[in-house]
């Protein structure tokens, strides 16, 4: 079991590297962070954008980029088809977002005629290090999926799993959160949703995994909280992952640990036919670093 990116720093390191397409690669920091991957000999990069304005951030950056395949693109659509269709030929393993916006790079990776949809539903995963939990805590949905109904977040948690297992988790504790542990299907109803959730984990509708909620956040990540409250549970106080209600608790809580926390966070896209690296554009180079690290670790 994988508990810090140290650890999945040299797993990724024992891996042979892989081709990673940066759509629209004019950005700093994600240049900054594939340029150390490169380094760690985890990815051979090919950056997709205006080629004359890659250099000049590399320049200013001090990065040396000579080693590097550069792609012509111009703009955030070009960039995105452009890159989404190396994934698609065979010639990178992983796609990640540099300076394009989420909504394009999505559209490229959803396009039905040369996109890189999978199956099943795609979602946001971090990963995510703070040195007041023990391990690793994945969460979701923080990006994609607005108000997901019960099917979606069935679906979002088999994608939360997909990645617990890859990380050594052999059956993760997934909390489905909401603002109370108490059902109260008229004025809350993300917290019937929950109960639902883990009644289907129980009768094995979702496997891999142990669900159990609704939960407050402090009773999925504090065993006190639980005793407190008279809570029995397997997954209360111990979670893996963290099922957030919607878009906009899962974001907010994404943000906030990631501009007034030390923590480390891993930002991915599961669900497509490779690992999309899907950061937020503001984010700082080490959590783009630390996702790499995460999409080579999956990919």
């Amino acid at each position: 079991m994988i508990r810090t990116f140290d650890e999945l720093e040299r797993m990724a390191k024992t891996k042979p590297s892989l081709h990673l397409a940066l759509a629209m690669a004019e950005e700093a920091d994600s240049l900054k962070a594939v340029v150390l991957a490169a380094k760690q000999g985890i990815v051979e990069p090919i950056l997709v954008g205006r080629e004359q304005a890659i250099r000049d951030i590399a320049a200013k950056e001090g990065l040396d980029i000579s080693a590097y395949r550069i792609e012509p693109a111009e703009g955030e659509e070009h960039s995105a088809a452009r890159a989404v269709e190396l994934v698609r030929k065979g010639q990178a393993a992983v796609l990640m977002k540099g300076r394009t916006p989420t909504a394009v790079i999505m559209r490229a990776v959803l396009n039905r005629h040369g996109g890189l949809r999978g199956p099943g539903v795609l979602s946001h995963v971090s990963i995510i290090q703070i040195n007041t939990y023990p391990k690793f805590l994945l969460m979701s949905d923080p990006g994609i999926n607005i108000a997901p109904d019960l099917q979606t977040k069935a679906a979002i948690i088999e994608n939360m799993v997909y990645v617990a297992h890859k990380l050594g988790i052999e059956r993760p504790k997934v909390a489905v959160i909401a603002a109370v542990e108490k059902v109260n299907p008229t004025a809350m109803p993300a917290t019937a949703d929950a109960a639902l959730l883990s009644k289907m984990s129980d009768r094995g509708q979702i496997s891999g995994c142990i669900v159990d909620g609704p939960f407050a956040l402090d009773n999925a990540l504090s065993r006190k909280s639980c005793e407190t409250k008279g809570i029995e549970t397997e997954v209360g106080g111990d979670a893996d992952a963290l099922l957030m209600p919607d878009i906009e608790a899962a974001n907010v809580f994404y943000k906030t640990l990631a501009n007034l926390t030390d923590a480390k966070i891993s930002a991915l896209t599961i669900g497509a036919d490779v690992p999309v690296v899907m950061t937020s554009r503001a984010d700082s180079d080490a959590i783009k670093y630390l996702s790499i690290l995460g999409a080579v670790s999956i990919a």
